[in-house]
């Protein structure tokens, strides 16, 4: 048992030195939206070939000469929640099982920016005391869950002036006090932005106003289509604690309500603002006692024209031609770049582009609707406009197969399909004809298909297709086409069937006839001649001999045979004829051909003799 324990255990060992096990991999990814800046959230996750269960994970970070253990776990991800700046740098990962461990993977850089801030004052043209007035503070990236902080300067150095979770601190009465200079910083839970640039905010007392109020217009009274358009009233009250109300106009119309504010804001101009603008200024409470600014003109141009579509060839094409939208649009502003967009009904057909045509190739019938474009001036989207529509309709090409002489032709006669279509194609045109719709010829040569000698063959249903160089087929009507006999053929066949039937008649009789025959006895003559009483017997083979008519069944010489039929030619009894025959008729020899049946006996009662003329 020792020994077979021990070689039992050699094999397992063989075995499994000899076994080759491949080393599980690693492999370690960055998840993150775009660049990464403090505060932002990130994952480290590392992937282990194949199923990877129970297995602890380990994150390595690399210095510059050395890597050190940065965290094990049993997740496979790594989240930073709120990177910071210092946890920027290389990781790798490996995954490790008891004993085992996988490969190490490739590194990874995890880059970690500063996230900057950027601080604006919002305001239009000069601020007096009274004024609204923002200050903005802008944070890189997506800064959510953020807090924002102003600074204001003193003396020597910045103090925090007021903190808040909004970006934007507000001034709806601005005082002397406030003016001086600002700057502002996120920060979220450890982690800070870097601080702004500095914006100083001047606030300057009222002018020595007279009783009535002044009108100012910024940033001026000549402005472009989408600019922003601050109307001032200026006044000052005589009595301190006096509260003042303030109320804008356009010509005769009103602009906006009763306010505090002695602003009033047009946020993007249209041509539509353009006239004369006066305020009315009150003391609050008071209906009486109200006073009016001069009036001051505000002219809104256009930036760019209204835009004018274009079809071109025109606005009703066949299908398959190619049609070009053109939009056209003048900028009034040097140095306005203009984006256009196409479109169909309320389709876009296009993206932004700062090409001002659009070009459909091999339209077809579903494209016909109302066309217009848009143009818009480049990074504002509020300044829009639109170009009347266009109806573009789209015809379908119309085909036609005729045939000629006719429809129906006899064989042998020649005949013609001409394909016909309407439509005006620029391209070359591919005709193609089908018999029982089985294409039969095609070519851009001829619309034509000749058949110069017709057959029954060629009778079936034809039409014919259209079609331009990579554009859909269009198809004709069906014709039938009937190749029918010719009368004269049908003639020729009535005869020829006549004919023979008429040969097969006679044959048959013949045939009877021979049949009726057989019965009757034939006399051979022996090759030696034989005269009896004077008269010359001719024979089928020597011509004339006698022949005794006393011959018995038993000579020798004559033998009966019911197949043949001999005649007796008697030249003597048959002179007396001859003299009644024509003059041309002289040498005719006749014969007198008696029947015997095989007996010697007449084969008839009738003594009328046949007679045969020999020449």
């Amino acid at each position: 048992m020792q020994t077979s324990e021990f070689c039992l255990l050699v094999c397992l060992t063989a075995v499994m030195s000899s076994a080759q096990f491949e080393e599980r991999r690693a492999k370690l990814q960055l998840k993150s939206d775009g660049r990464i800046y403090e505060g932002d959230e990130v994952s480290l996750h590392c992937q282990l070939d194949g199923n990877a269960v129970g297995w602890t994970y380990e994150i390595y970070k690399r210095e510059s000469t050395y890597q050190y253990f940065y965290k094990v776990h049993t997740e496979s991800t790594l989240t930073f929640s709120s990177v910071t700046h210092s946890q920027r740098g290389q990781y790798r990962c490996r995954a490790g099982k008891g004993e085992v461990y996988s490969k190490y993977s490739e590194y990874v850089w995890l880059e970690v920016s500063e996230r900057g801030a950027k601080l604006q004052l919002k305001s239009d043209g000069p601020i007096y005391e009274g004024d609204e007035v923002s200050l903005d503070c802008q944070l890189d990236g997506n800064p959510v869950g953020w807090t924002y902080e102003i600074y204001k300067w003193g003396l020597t150095y910045p103090y925090l002036y007021k903190k808040q979770t909004e970006s934007t601190l507000t001034f709806s009465s601005v005082t002397h006090s406030q003016r001086g200079q600002y700057q502002c910083g996120g920060v979220k839970g450890g982690v800070y932005s870097t601080y702004s640039n500095d914006v100083w905010l001047e606030v300057l007392a009222p002018p020595n106003l007279p009783n009535k109020p002044i009108l100012i217009v910024l940033p001026s009274a000549l402005v472009c289509e989408g600019d922003t358009v601050t109307l001032r009233c200026l006044s000052k009250s005589k009595v301190t604690g006096t509260q003042l109300t303030y109320r804008f106009y356009k010509d005769e119309t009103p602009v906006g309500q009763e306010t505090k504010q002695n602003k009033f804001t047009v946020q993007s101009a249209q041509q539509s603002d353009t006239g004369r603008y006066w305020c009315e200024v009150k003391e609050e409470g008071k209906e009486t006692e109200k006073k009016e600014s001069d009036s001051k003109p505000l002219t809104v141009k256009e930036r760019f024209s209204k835009p004018t579509l274009s079809v071109l060839p025109s606005v009703s094409v066949w299908e398959g031609e190619t049609v070009t939208l053109r939009c056209l649009s003048k900028s009034e502003v040097t140095g306005t770049q203009l984006r256009y967009k196409f479109c169909r009904d309320e389709t876009p057909l296009s993206e932004e582009t700062q090409q001002n045509e659009f070009t459909v190739e091999s339209v077809h019938q579903k494209q016909t609707g109302k066309y217009w474009c848009e143009v818009k001036e480049e990074g504002k989207e509020t300044e829009k406009k639109q170009s009347d529509s266009l109806q573009l309709t789209i015809k379908a090409m119309y085909v036609t197969l005729s045939a000629s002489p006719s429809t129906s032709v006899k064989v042998g006669d020649s005949i013609n399909l001409t394909c016909t279509w309407e439509g005006n194609m620029s391209s070359t045109l591919i005709f193609s004809f089908l018999r029982n719709n089985e294409t039969v010829k095609s070519s851009s040569d001829s619309a034509v298909f000749s058949i110069n000698q017709a057959d029954k063959i060629h009778s079936g249903s034809y039409m014919c297709a259209v079609e331009s160089s990579g554009r859909r087929q269009t198809y004709s009507n069906e014709i039938e086409i009937e190749v029918k006999e010719s009368p004269l053929t049908i003639v020729y066949l009535s005869v020829g069937l006549g004919l023979g039937f008429l040969i097969l008649v006679l044959l048959l009789l013949l045939l009877f006839a021979c049949r009726k025959t057989r019965g009757l006895p034939s006399i051979r003559s022996s090759k030696t001649g034989r005269k009896e009483k004077g008269e010359d017997v001719i024979t089928p083979s020597e011509g004339a001999n006698q022949m005794d008519p006393s011959n018995k069944e038993g000579d020798s010489a004559v033998e009966f045979n019911n197949d043949v039929v001999y005649s007796n030619l008697v030249k003597g009894k048959l002179m007396k004829k001859r003299e009644k025959m024509p003059e041309e008729s002289t040498e005719v020899l006749y014969s007198d051909i008696k029947l015997k049946n095989a007996t010697g006996a007449s084969a008839t009662a009738d003594s009328s003799s046949l007679y045969a003329s020999i020449r």
